[in-house]
């Protein structure tokens, strides 16, 4: 799989996605990273790749043409037929795209290629929307001065799911949100800290009671925390009965 990062701001990436995990992969070629630099496609000596917005207002807008000549050169044609697109995307980051879901998320990780444009201070010019099929994607309701750590974001939460990134592919499968849920609580050595023990279930060895544990666990953090969560949730005929007896303790 591919990715390509355009960017004003290419060092940005520099150290942020060679951390942790998902740098370790990158540097093992599970995965590839292109950093491209928007303003390598200006045709100005100021290397110019935004200007003030029509109409008037604060902030800077990305200008359609370099960006068009950027995408251009990557090999994106306009409007691309919805063939490739299954396999290739390009992604915009806004605050006025659809969220960032594990769904989406898997999706992306299925795919050989995905090309992110980073959002840019006032917006981009909105042009380039219809000159190419481009979905818009926000990782959270709240504002941030540029795209570039929301699209550090997207490359961590789709890189994680290519085989091998992880030592532990199971890992990623028992994720929070993987199974539309909340992780169930972890813990680790000492089995027992300032007199708070760990759950005897989980040092039992019985796997079927710990995955029984960790499902009501995880139900219970929803119900708590996220109960918008469990609206979408598969749930089994236990689990709502799980619901039901925890929903009349919080009542109480």
């Amino acid at each position: 799989m591919k990715f390509e990062i355009v960017t004003l701001f290419p060092d940005y990436f520099t150290l942020s996605l060679k951390q942790s995990l998902v740098g370790k992969a990158w540097e093992k070629k599970l995965f590839d990273i292109s950093i491209v630099d928007l303003r390598e496609f200006a045709t100005d000596k100021h290397r110019t790749v935004d200007d003030t917005p029509y109409g008037g207002g604060g902030g800077m807008v990305l200008k359609v043409e370099p960006l068009d000549r950027c995408l251009n050169s990557l090999g994106w044609s306009h409007r691309e037929d919805a063939a490739k697109r299954e396999t290739e995307a390009v992604i915009m980051t806004s605050a006025a795209g659809d969220k960032l879901t594990q769904d989406r998320a898997i999706r992306y990780s299925l795919m050989d290629r995905v090309t992110i444009v980073c959002g840019h201070y006032q917006g981009v010019d909105e042009r380039i929307m219809s000159l190419y099929d481009i979905e818009e994607v926000s990782i959270g309701d709240y504002i941030l001065s540029g795209g570039e750590p929301a699209a550090a974001v997207i490359v961590d939460s789709v890189a994680r799911l290519i085989p091998k990134v992880l030592g532990n592919f199971e890992s990623a499968i028992e994720d929070s949100f993987m199974n539309e849920l909340l992780g169930a609580p972890s813990y680790t050595k000492p089995s027992e800290y300032r007199g708070i023990k760990v759950p005897e279930v989980l040092m039992s060895g019985n796997h079927a009671e710990i995955r029984s544990f960790r499902r009501a666990e995880a139900i219970r953090k929803c119900l708590e925390r996220r109960p918008d969560l469990l609206e979408n949730a598969e749930l089994s005929d236990e689990d709502l009965k799980l619901i039901r007896s925890l929903k009349k303790n919080i009542d109480r």
